[in-house]
């Protein structure tokens, strides 16, 4: 058990030696030639350019993107003021009529029929009431 518990730092002292060293001189040699790549003072252009050329990329990506979809576009799709539009014409009953007026003379719904789908989905007389 003691042979587990040993200390092997005090057995073997070459153990706390470090391996490698730095060579002499290293860091004043670092130094000197380090100089001539310290900070210097940039100015606000300098600074700036990065930000101005990000934002005209930006513009230029939007503008060819913008281009490319209007010419691969077709000129039937609809824009959303024509869905508007449209929207609100499936709305006026008269334009339907007039596009479709026969039709809806000739598909009369025959009082029994309306019956039985009320009797079939369940509405009760209370409910009808109700509704008007």
């Amino acid at each position: 058990m003691e042979k587990n518990n040993r200390d092997i730092l005090s057995e073997k002292p070459y153990l706390k030696e470090t391996p490698y060293s730095v060579p002499e001189g290293y860091f004043e040699a670092f130094k000197a030639n380090a100089a001539p790549y310290q900070a210097k003072s940039i100015s606000l252009a300098g600074r700036l350019v990065p930000y101005i050329s990000m934002a005209a990329m930006f513009i230029f990506l939007l503008t060819v993107g913008t281009l490319f979809l209007q010419k691969t576009s077709s000129p039937e799709m609809m824009t959303q003021e024509d869905y508007l539009v449209f929207s609100g014409d499936m709305m006026n009953t008269v334009g339907y009529e007039m596009e479709y007026g026969d039709e809806i003379a000739d598909a009369e719904i025959a009082n029994e029929d309306i019956i039985n789908y009320l009797i079939y989905s369940g509405v009760t007389l209370e409910e009808i009431e109700l509704s008007k």
